[in-house]
C-alpha cells in the first residue's frame, strides 16, 4: 500500500522568520500534506502550508545581529533563590528523571547520531519493511491485543485505519532507514473504535542520512495521536527525530528521554522549527513526568549542538487550532533543556508545572506569551534552574506572565 493511498498525517514543523526583535512562527506541514481542512489523522484543522501564526517574541534586551537573526548565545535561566526543599544535587535530580542512555530497548549501548545503525542486541528479531519504496512496516487490521516484543524494526511502523484495541510495543528498536516516507510511528487508526498504544522500553532512532538529504522520520515528531487514541510512553528513548510526540489528548510520557533532535540532516536547521512534545490543537489530558527532555544535546559528548535552537522552537510547546483549549496538562519532576525556549505555552487552561529542572535554553526557560495567547496556570511551583547535565540549583524559574 503506497502512501498516496492513505490518509496520513504529515508532520507539523515551525519555520521562524525573525525581523529585529520580533519572531514570527510559520507552522508548516511536510510536503504533500492537505492544504487546509481537517487533519486526516488527529481530526484537527490542518494548517495551510506556509501559513503563519504570530507568537514567539525574543525577551526584552535580546541581542539581534544585523541580518535580523537573534544572535546565538545559549544561557542558563536565572532567578531568585528557591525556598527550602530544592532537589538533590545530581544529574538526575535525585532520581526524578533518568540518566542519559539509561532507558530504551534493553541491550542498546550508548551511540552517536552519526552511527549508521545500532548494533542488534542478542535476542531481537529484525523486521524489514512491508513496502520497499515507502520503507513502512504495516499493521493494518488489529483487534483485541497485539504484542510486538523484541523487534528491531528497520522500517517506520504504520498503524492502519482499522487497527483498534491495544497495541503494545515493548523491548524494541524502531529505526526507520534512509528514504522512509513518514514518521517513525504513524498512527492512522480511525474514530470508529478506541486504540491504546503503549510503548515500553523502546528506542526510536531513525538512521541518519547525509547533509542535505531527506528522510521524513528525521524531521518529524516520532509518534502522533488520533481522535480515539490513548498513548503511553514509559522508558522510551527518542533521538534523531523532529521531536517526541505530536500528541494533544490522552497522552502520558513518563521515565523517558528526548535528545539529539536538532535536525542534523538540514544544512540550515532554521528550515524546520519543531517542538519536543507538541499538543498542537490538543484538548488534553497530557501528562509528562519523570522524563529527561533535552533535544539540543549531543548526548555522546554532553555538549550542546551548535545552532540547536534554530530547529527547536520549544522543548514543550502548546498551540491552539480553531479555538481549541488544552486542559489537564501537567509537567512534573522532569528535566527540560536546550530548546529555543524550555516551555512556550500559547494555549492551555490551568496548566500545572511543578518540581521541574530547567536547563540552558537560547531565550528563556519559560517564555512569556503575547497578547493573543490564552495560557493560564493552575499551579507553578518549585521549578528551578539546572546545569546542562541536569544538576538542579536553588534558583527559581518564575512563572510566565
Amino acid at each position: 500500500m503506497t502512501i498516496a493511498r492513505k490518509k496520513v498525517l504529515l508532520g507539523a514543523a515551525l519555520a521562524v522568520l525573525v525581523a529585529a526583535a520580533v519572531v514570527v512562527i510559520a507552522l508548516v506541514r511536510s510536503s504533500g500534506s492537505p492544504s487546509g481542512g481537517t487533519d486526516p489523522v488527529s481530526g484537527n484543522a490542518a494548517p495551510t502550508p506556509g501559513a503563519t501564526v504570530e507568537g514567539i517574541t525574543p525577551p526584552p534586551g535580546a541581542s539581534v545581529n544585523p541580518s535580523g537573526l537573534a544572535a546565538p548565545s545559549a544561557k542558563e535561566p536565572t532567578g531568585a533563590t528557591a525556598k527550602p526543599g530544592a532537589l538533590p544535587v545530581n544529574n538526575t535530580g535525585g532520581g526524578r528523571y533518568p540518566a542519559r542512555f539509561s532507558v530504551g530497548a534493553p541491550g542498546v549501548k550508548p551511540y552517536q547520531q552519526s552511527d549508521k545503525s545500532l548494533p542488534v542486541p542478542q535476542g531481537y528479531k529484525v523486521v524489514n519493511p512491508s513496502n520497499k519504496d515507502s520503507k513502512e512496516w504495516d499493521l493494518y487490521d488489529c483487534k483485541g491485543t497485539k504484542n510486538l516484543d523484541r523487534m528491531y524494526f528497520k522500517a517506520f511502523i504504520y498503524i492502519g485505519t482499522s487497527c483498534h484495541g491495544t497495541v503494545n510495543i515493548t523491548n524494541s528498536i524502531i529505526a526507520p532507514p534512509a528514504g522512509s516516507q513518514n514518521r517513525a510511528v504513524l498512527v492512522n487508526s480511525d474514530a470508529s473504535a478506541e486504540l491504546k498504544l503503549n510503548l515500553v522500553n523502546v528506542t526510536i532512532r531513525p538512521e541518519p542520512v547525509g547533509l542535505g538529504e531527506k528522510s521524513t522520520p528525521l524531521n518529524d515528531h516520532a509518534v502522533n495521536d488520533c481522535q480515539t487514541c490513548t498513548i503511553t510512553f514509559n522508558r522510551v528513548d527518542v533521538a534523531n527525530t523532529g521531536g517526541m510526540c505530536l500528541c494533544g489528548a490522552r497522552t502520558t510520557i513518563r521515565n523517558s528521554w528526548l535528545h539529539d533532535n536538532y535536525i542534523a540532516n538540514l544544512s540550515d536547521p532554521g528550515e524546520a522549527h519543531t517542538g519536543g512534545v507538541f499538543p498542537y490543537g490538543g484538548t488534553g489530558p497530557v501528562t509528562i513526568e519523570n522524563s529527561r527532555l533535552e533535544p539540543g544535546i549531543d548526548a555522546h559528548t554532553g555538549k550542546e549542538v551548535k545552532n540547536y535552537w534554530k530547529a527547536i522552537t520549544a522543548v514543550l510547546f502548546t498551540q491552539s487550532v480553531d479555538g481549541s483549549v488544552l486542559r489537564d496538562y501537567s509537567v512534573r519532576n522532569s528535566f527540560i533543556s536546550l530548546g529555543a525556549y524550555g516551555l512556550y505555552a500559547q494555549t492551555g487552561s490551568g496548566l500545572r508545572v511543578t518540581d521541574n529542572v530547567f536547563g540552558p535554553t537560547h531565550w528563556d526557560a519559560a517564555g512569556g506569551c503575547d497578547n493573543n495567547c490564552t495560557a493560564t496556570y493552575g499551579e507553578w511551583s518549585n521549578n528551578v534552574v539546572g546545569t546542562i547535565d541536569g544538576v538542579p540549583t536553588k534558583k527559581q524559574v518564575p512563572q510566565p506572565k
